[in-house]
């Protein structure tokens, strides 16, 4: 009996991504806050089903939006950095202070997100886990990879 091959499927649409502004925490500081139009794309690998396909790119494609819609338009914050230090000053603010700086920002506007950075590495890994969420035990291996500009990102893969 011959084994049965694996099969990847690439959802990679110019659509799939979301704007959002952050400041990265690096070796030598940190980087002014500033933005990007990150582009998110996804591959699935895994046996092909009795139907031909490996899983449904309509599954796929919804679940990576409503993970980008989330941080779309938003200030992105890192609360899992020792670093940086949020808090709630106010209803309706959020305060993030770091190496001295103090930002206040409206509260809607922002996402405070269980990473220890806003790094490409750091997105790609929070939205893969998310994404594992959202699709349960589907049986794919998934890939995923986060670009701050064209041909500059991360990939994280599922082990």
């Amino acid at each position: 009996m011959a084994c049965e091959p694996e099969v990847t499927v690439l959802v990679e649409k110019g659509s799939i991504g979301f704007s959002a502004a952050h400041f990265s925490i690096v070796e030598t500081g940190s980087e002014p806050l500033h933005g990007h139009n990150y582009q998110v794309s996804l591959r699935a690998r895994g046996p092909l089903r009795a139907d031909g396909t490996v899983i449904d790119f309509g599954i796929l494609k919804a679940a990576l939006r409503a993970e980008c819609d989330l941080l779309d338009h938003r200030m992105l914050v890192p609360t899992a950095s020792p670093e940086v230090a949020v808090s709630e000053p106010a209803a309706g603010e959020v305060e993030v202070r770091e190496g001295g700086r103090r930002f206040l920002f409206p509260a809607s506007d922002t996402r405070l997100l269980p990473v220890r950075n806003t790094t490409c590495e750091c997105l790609a890994e929070m939205l893969l886990a998310r994404l594992r969420e959202r699709l349960g035990e589907a049986p794919v291996r998934l890939e995923l990879t986060v670009e701050e500009s064209p041909g500059q990102g991360a990939t994280v893969t599922e082990p």
